[in-house]
């Protein structure tokens, strides 16, 4: 199977919420019982380069080469579908990098996006436009959950 993450997952195993670190080390356990390829936006690197903590930082990192995840380039191609997204208003404009994501697993053929971002990302809402979307301009359908529900 092949599951696309964004930054909240990786960040899932260092956050203090014990619900929220154990249902994500239990994520990447079964991704790797289950022989899952994850993937994410080359975007995740930026954004964990800019952790201010040090430590935290070469957490985030280790945890990446960690569970082998794959990193996918940005392309116009995922530029203009993250900006179809903000245009319609699925994805707010000042969340230009979880259009991104979004944009990237789609354009990538990654039927599964998997977050922690419930006011953006994880939403009914959302997960209707952006499937609407995606069928209008032929790109796969997507199904975006929490780490719980895989």
């Amino acid at each position: 199977m092949r599951i696309y993450i964004d930054t909240s997952v990786i960040n899932g195993l260092f956050i203090e919420d014990v619900d929220i670190k154990t249902a994500t080390e239990s994520f990447f356990e079964y991704a790797r019982r289950s022989n899952s390829v994850l993937y994410s936006a080359d975007l995740i690197v930026k954004e964990i380069e800019r952790t201010p903590q040090e430590l935290k930082r070469n957490k985030l990192e280790r945890a990446l080469a960690e569970y082998d995840v794959e990193f996918l380039p940005f392309s116009d191609e995922v530029e203009k579908i993250a900006h179809l997204y903000i245009r319609e208003k699925v994805i707010p404009s000042k969340y230009l990098p979880d259009a991104v994501h979004i944009a990237t697993a789609s354009v990538h053929n990654i039927s599964i996006l998997v977050s922690w971002n419930f006011e953006h990302i994880v939403k009914l809402r959302t997960k209707i436009e952006i499937n609407r979307i995606n069928r209008q301009y032929g790109y796969p359908q997507i199904n975006i959950s929490s780490p719980r529900e895989v």
